[in-house]
């Protein structure tokens, strides 16, 4: 299935699962801030680093299946994971908050 995001959420799943890094760190604002498996992570050192921890751990596919705009404009992204973590696949909410065009907020649940 093919779901329509802004620009700024369809790279992020992009380069969810690739190597380029700087590319992803760059989808978000300086004071952004990513919860993530009971962790927090704010600010571009911290989401490279959660994001590099990730990458050194599994391989895997993010594909972004519903969407959904929540009141206030939050976004909510339905995500089908697949790859060598344990329980793959799995399904999880991404809720998205966007600010200038980057992501300001990005909260990931089951």
């Amino acid at each position: 299935m093919t779901v329509t995001v802004p620009d700024v959420i369809a790279r992020y799943y992009q380069l969810a699962g690739g190597p380029d890094i700087d590319a992803f760190v760059a989808c978000f604002t300086d004071d952004a801030i990513v919860a993530d498996e009971d962790r927090t992570y704010q600010g571009p050192a911290a989401i490279r680093a959660w994001r590099e921890r990730t990458a050194a751990e599994f391989d895997y596919n993010a594909i972004p299946e519903t969407v959904e705009e929540e009141a206030g404009g939050n976004l909510v992204v339905t995500t089908l994971l697949t790859g060598t973590f344990p329980g793959s696949p799995v399904r999880l909410r991404h809720r998205f908050t966007l600010r200038d065009g980057l992501i300001g907020a990005l909260d990931i649940r089951p």
